[in-house]
């Protein structure tokens, strides 16, 4: 899995501008946020993603197992630059969280207010940023 990163980084840390305007929208977001994340987050080794492309901003949704046994943490980042935009942590039992499971919120910018919320509120307030 390791490897599998590590060669998805490489490739895209190779990725020029120019390329990008050979790619479509969609594939250059994904190479710049493949990049963003390996440099950004590089020991999230483990866990899904999601490129978002939203407007013209390139976002990433990263979902991964946290050092706290029995939680999950999910991201929302900045897929140009790797920035922490929105953080939820929660208990899982190892199925997907519900609307109404509750957790650890936090926001960049202060936009939000930091604290405990319910996964549909973040999700709605993440949606937002």
């Amino acid at each position: 899995m390791r490897k599998i990163l590590l060669a998805i980084a490489a490739a895209a840390a190779f990725f020029s501008p120019t390329q990008a305007a050979e790619n479509t929208s969609e594939e250059a977001c994904q190479a710049q946020a493949s990049a963003s994340i390996a440099r950004k987050w590089p020991k999230v080794l483990k866990g899904q993603f999601e490129i978002i492309l939203k407007g013209n901003r390139c976002l990433a949704f990263l979902q991964a197992p946290v050092v706290i046994e029995g939680k999950r943490t999910a991201w929302l980042v900045d897929g140009e630059n790797g920035e922490l935009l929105a953080e939820f942590t929660a208990p899982t039992t190892g199925a997907g969280w519900k609307d109404s499971d509750r957790g650890l919120c936090s926001y960049g910018a202060g936009k939000f207010k930091t604290g405990e919320c319910t996964w549909g509120e973040y999700l709605d307030n993440a949606d937002q940023m």
